[in-house]
């Protein structure tokens, strides 16, 4: 098989796609929040729900078997939040073993990209 044949180009191309799900959010945890709320469709995360998109992302990072390139994220805050809690940990450098979060963590900024999705139905 040549070097320019499509099988040999498949394997040279291959793309994995990871989906995932925004943290813990706060309408989950505190369910009168939604009547002070000023965006009561759109409630952020909790504390505990930063905490584990960015253990998440140090999941993925060592033990995924693949790097990640991209992001794509939806523009609802909470999904937002926990993209940057996942990327940061993603593009980390020495994070070290009691990172909890995005807080203080140095990172590359060249190790991937991130962008929001926006749909129009």
């Amino acid at each position: 098989m040549d070097a320019s044949s499509p099988e040999n180009n498949d394997a040279k191309h291959q793309q994995n796609v990871v989906v995932m799900r925004h943290g813990d959010r706060i309408d989950n945890v505190e369910p009168l929040w939604i009547t002070s709320a000023t965006r009561p469709w759109d409630p952020p995360l909790v504390e505990e729900g930063l905490s584990r998109a960015f253990r998440t992302g140090q999941q993925l990072k060592t033990k995924l078997g693949f790097p990640i390139h991209r992001v794509f994220v939806s523009p609802f805050l909470r999904c937002i939040q926990t993209a940057y809690e996942v990327v940061t940990a993603l593009s980390a450098v020495n994070d070290g073993p009691d990172a909890v979060c995005c807080h203080g963590v140095a990172t590359d900024p060249t190790k991937l990209k991130a962008g929001v999705l926006f749909f129009r139905f």
